[in-house]
């Protein structure tokens, strides 16, 4: 079996590390695969494409420059990360008789709406794959319910695959260093709403207010450019850290090493950060929005993404160790249901099984 994996995004975002994670593990079970991307080669399998960026235009040039790659490729599979890559089919004139699946992963751009152009292109980029695809993936129940509601899918031709989490670099320190403050972390974008960053600030103003001694060491690239640091000078915080951008190598001591991982996100289609946090052994606080208390499970305190529950789950943790160390332990049980091995096995199923079907039909006619 041939694979064909597209993709338009660049590996350190959270589609390019899905990619890389699933890909890997594909190719490791001896199947045929050719992964073409904007950066990062690593011959034989991962392969870049010519492009350039236009800037602010860079995300409708790419499946252009994508589709001019891959025009003169065959495959048995075609699998498109998102549905942006699905679109460069369309400019490579591959419209008909493919075996197609694309990952939608969630339905955060109908939850959480863009501006009006890219919103249209999303959107018309979701159509072309709609028609075309064999099966839409997402990576949560959660995300196919808002994927039928919100745009429509057929609910048969979508297929829940969750993601993984890469066990070799998220895993317990068993020499964890204990942190003379009570040391509360965050991991993720800042800038983007649905993140609910700012709610991090006003837990800690709260926690400062009632004479709690803690630190908040806040962790992301660019804080310079959001509301955050703006609002730390405005209360005064004297808690409150921005570590900025973390290096791979530095990501999981820097999670083992939290007491608390607070994750105030208003929706998630499946939730990295909290589930590395978990893999590592960290107590770990989530909004319950989206998909969150769905992947998390019993192994985080899941509550409403607001300031006050927030602050209220934080103090039960700070107040009691035993829940503090139970909260580890399910943490880590939970975090190992999902792996990319399982991931990639998933996927492959459905692609023997399309690959089957076609046969069967080609035979029959």
């Amino acid at each position: 079996m041939n694979i064909n994996i597209i993709s338009c995004a660049n590996t350190r975002c959270g589609i390019g590390r899905y990619t890389n994670e699933m890909a890997t593990r594909v190719i490791q079970r001896n199947q045929d695969v050719t992964v073409l991307r904007k950066d990062s080669p690593e011959p034989p399998h991962f392969k870049v494409y010519p492009y350039r960026s236009f800037r602010n235009f860079r995300h409708y040039v790419a499946p252009y420059y994508l589709g001019r790659a891959i025009r003169d490729l065959e495959a048995d599979i075609w699998h498109a990360d998102y549905v942006d890559a699905a679109s460069a089919l369309f400019w490579a004139h591959k419209t008909k008789d493919l075996n197609l699946f694309v990952n939608v992963h969630d339905a955060i751009p109908f939850v959480f709406p863009t501006d009006g152009i890219a919103f249209q292109n999303y959107k018309a980029q979701l159509n072309f794959a709609k028609k075309r695809t064999k099966k839409l993936i997402v990576v949560s129940e959660q995300s196919k319910k808002d994927l039928v509601k919100y745009a429509g899918a057929e609910p048969d031709k979508v297929e829940v695959i969750y993601n993984g989490i890469n066990h070799s670099e998220f895993y317990p320190d068993p020499l964890r260093r204990k942190r003379e403050i009570f040391t509360i972390r965050y991991m993720g974008g800042l800038s983007v709403p649905h993140k609910n960053t700012e709610a991090l600030i006003e837990v800690a103003r709260i926690l400062e207010a009632k004479g709690y001694t803690f630190e908040m060491q806040i962790g992301g690239g660019h804080p310079e450019n959001t509301k955050l640091p703006g609002l730390v000078e405005k209360y005064g915080l004297t808690s409150v850290s921005f570590t900025g951008f973390i290096p791979d190598e530095e990501m999981r001591s820097f999670l083992a090493e939290a007491d608390v991982f607070l994750y105030p996100s208003k929706y998630e289609g499946f939730g990295f950060p909290p589930l590395e946090a978990m893999a590592c052994g960290a107590a770990t606080i989530s909004s319950n929005a989206g998909s969150l208390a769905e992947v998390l499970g019993e192994g985080a305190l899941t509550v409403q993404p607001e300031v006050d529950y927030f602050v209220k789950a934080i103090e039960m943790v700070m107040m009691n160790p035993e829940l503090k160390y139970h909260l580890e332990e399910r943490g880590i049980k939970q975090a190992r249901k999902y792996t990319w091995e399982k991931s990639a096995d998933q996927h492959l199923a459905l692609f023997h099984n399309a690959l089957s079907l076609s046969k069967s039909g080609r035979k029959a006619s």
